[in-house]
């Protein structure tokens, strides 16, 4: 399995993940739990662990195992918010600044997705090798594109205008992105009768958020929750691995031929 530690080792602390933004057939999770091959097990029997063992594992090899099996489910279903918070100054307290929300359908190549971010409003549906989008009368304004407001606007190949969205639009980064909202990640060891695992961001005593993943097979997110001196946001994911289909927009106000 290619090793996506590079990616949560670079990962932007999680305001970066709303910066980035504001700048501008299925597959089954494995059935069988992993056995954790980061570290020496020893004398530990595989067999005793009971579930996919992500607890016994370095904070970064963690990580990394999160973000794989992201990566390789391909489907899900997600939706989430994150509000700015301005910084403190001598003449005022932090204030909320702008929020960013995002719902997103699908997989890598194949989704549909819709965002807000503070008065900008924008839809995106990327299937059959195109990208359209569509958004409100701000969102038009910004890029120049009035046909945006009317309807679909399939965008021209290498032009990158969904990429400004990034991460909120590829699932596997998004959650690197999450994790990598500290320089430390770590597993609870979870009570015999837990379902979930607790990854903690940051430190102990002040964590910068928590994730929850699975604690039998592929260690796939359920939520995240953070706080820290630069916002907060949550996150839901779910139907990991089913069938979503996604369409092309009926009548685009300017199909793919145009654009190309």
């Amino acid at each position: 399995m290619r090793r996506r530690r590079d990616i949560v080792r670079r990962a932007a602390p999680l305001a970066l993940v709303a910066a980035l933004a504001l700048a501008g057939c299925s597959q089954a999770p494995p059935e069988v739990p992993p056995t954790p091959s980061h570290f020496d097990l020893g004398d530990l029997d595989p067999s005793q662990i009971d579930g996919n063992g992500l607890w016994l594992l370095t904070g970064p090899d963690a990580a990394g195992e999160i973000v794989d099996a992201v990566a390789a489910v391909g489907a899900v279903e997600y939706s989430g918010t994150f509000t700015e918070l301005t910084a403190a100054t001598a003449e005022a307290d932090p204030a909320r600044g702008r929020t960013v929300a995002v719902e997103y359908r699908g997989r890598p190549g194949d989704f549909a997705a819709k965002i807000t971010a503070g008065g900008l409003s924008l839809d995106v549906v990327t299937v059959g090798g195109h990208t359209y989008l569509r958004g409100n009368a701000a969102y038009a304004a910004q890029l120049g594109i009035p046909e945006l407001e009317q309807g679909y606007v399939c965008a021209a190949a290498g032009d990158g205008l969904a990429d400004q969205w990034s991460p909120f639009l590829r699932p596997a980064d998004l959650v690197s992105a999450l994790l990598g909202a500290s320089g430390s990640v770590s597993v609870a060891r979870p009570p015999a009768d837990a379902e979930l695992l607790e990854v903690v961001v940051g430190g102990e005593t002040a964590p910068a958020g928590v994730m929850h993943v699975q604690r039998v097979g592929a260690p796939l997110p359920t939520d995240f929750a953070a706080g820290d001196p630069s916002g907060d946001g949550s996150f839901t994911f779910g139907a990991w691995g089913e069938q979503l289909d996604v369409e092309a927009p009926a009548d685009p106000v300017r199909d793919c031929d145009a654009s190309e």
